[in-house]
């Protein structure tokens, strides 16, 4: 489990890393930076965003929090993201799990078919 509340900090620059992790970096980070969830809240905020891992041969794992329970425009935007993030270069898959939300299972389930 990531350490909550991190994006892309000081552990990703520890040894060397891979071309393919920091190229994933990159264009996770521009995908990332300035985009915001339906209801206008940015999607980097730290009570959506709860943690980031992408492993040295380019799978992205996403820790989010949505800001309502059940709603329907949460559940699409994040599968929009998930489509957004694997069309990126360097990226092999992405994998977001829902934290924080009553039936978050469900929810990780229904984002990640």
């Amino acid at each position: 489990m990531p350490d909550y509340g991190r994006f892309m900090g000081p552990a990703y620059g520890v040894g060397r890393m891979s071309r393919v992790k920091k190229t994933a970096q990159k264009r996770l980070a521009r995908l990332l930076r300035g985009r915001t969830e339906p209801h206008g809240i940015e999607i980097t905020n730290e009570s959506i965003l709860k943690g980031v891992e992408v492993d040295d041969s380019g799978i992205v794992q996403l820790w989010i929090q949505p800001t309502r329970a059940h709603c329907p425009c949460c559940i699409n935007d994040l599968m929009e993201l998930r489509s957004e993030i694997n069309q990126q270069k360097g990226v092999l898959a992405c994998h977001i799990e829902v934290v924080g939300v009553p039936q978050a299972d469900r929810w990780t389930a229904a984002i990640n078919e």
